[in-house]
């Protein structure tokens, strides 16, 4: 499995570069649309839609909804994704710590379940644009464009769920949920939180980041790996409630598009949040 795993990793991740770091915004968007419209795809599947019909028609619900943000997107500020990213994963949140008492208030409710899905992608879909968009980020002694402030997320993650394995595998003795995701460990959380920050102050050493910088930018990845790790406990809640293994079967070893961006759904938002926050945007 893991060998399968690194290969699918190994092909994907050329293609990822280059759309997250050369396409322009509309075709980022375009792009960054698709893959969530599959992600609806799967998503349909924990509110248990009982046909493909059925499940198309929601894809087509959220791609409506995903074409009319972009289409009015000079009217909706960022306070707009600020208030409702931070209410939606704060009530995520609140969801996971009490699960599975928690599950009562959405458990074989396909419309509340298919609406949490609207929301999360579609706000998923929203940040992810928007920090792309970023003309240029003020940070130490460089500037930072969009494009490459969604790659620096997207390492984090990666950083994270690499180091969380193998710490995991080596030192893991405490399950961090295990009623939601038995094979997370508290200590493959601290591995993952470690090697995001080893990567992170690397970086900063080389922009030649002040005393200030560093405290901004360990504390934006600890929040960032954080939300990633709440992101993916969600999916598998809500998986487990659906008594779904892998969201889907399109990616060898890693199964579908919502196991791969779960944690992009918590960590993109939230880190826009936090940018809006500490730097300003231009």
């Amino acid at each position: 499995m893991l060998k399968l795993r690194v290969i699918t990793a190994l092909v994907l991740f050329p293609f990822a570069v280059y759309g997250i770091l050369f396409l322009s915004n509309d075709y980022f968007a375009a792009l960054t649309g698709f893959i969530i419209l599959l992600g609806a795809y799967e998503w349909a599947g924990f509110a248990k839609f009982p046909s493909v019909l059925s499940k198309l028609a929601y894809v087509v619900i959220v791609g409506t909804i995903i074409f009319s943000i972009w289409l009015v997107n000079f009217l909706l500020p960022l306070s707009v994704l600020n208030t409702l990213a931070s209410a939606f994963w704060l009530y995520a949140l609140i969801l996971v710590l009490g699960f599975p008492a928690s599950a009562r208030f959405w458990t074989n409710k396909s419309l509340i379940i298919a609406v949490m899905g609207i929301f999360l992608l579609s706000i998923t879909w929203y940040a992810l644009i928007s920090i792309h968009a970023i003309e240029s980020l003020k940070f130490a002694q460089i500037s930072i464009t969009g494009p490459y402030l969604v790659f620096s997320v997207m390492m984090l993650i990666w950083a994270a769920d690499t180091g969380a394995y193998f710490s995991g595998k080596r030192f893991g003795k405490n399950k961090l949920a295990p009623k939601i995701s038995p094979g997370k460990s508290i200590e493959g959380v601290y591995g993952g939180l470690a090697l995001a920050i080893i990567i992170t102050c690397l970086f900063a050493v080389w922009a030649g980041a002040g005393a200030q910088d560093y405290l901004h930018i360990i504390g934006l990845t600890a929040i960032v790996v954080i939300f990633s790790i709440v992101g993916d406990l969600t999916e598998s809640m809500f998986k487990r409630q659906a008594d779904i293994k892998d969201s889907g079967h399109i990616l060898p070893g890693h199964g579908g598009i919502l196991d791969r961006i779960d944690g992009v759904t918590a960590a993109a938002p939230v880190f826009c949040i936090i940018l809006s926050w500490l730097y300003p945007l231009t």
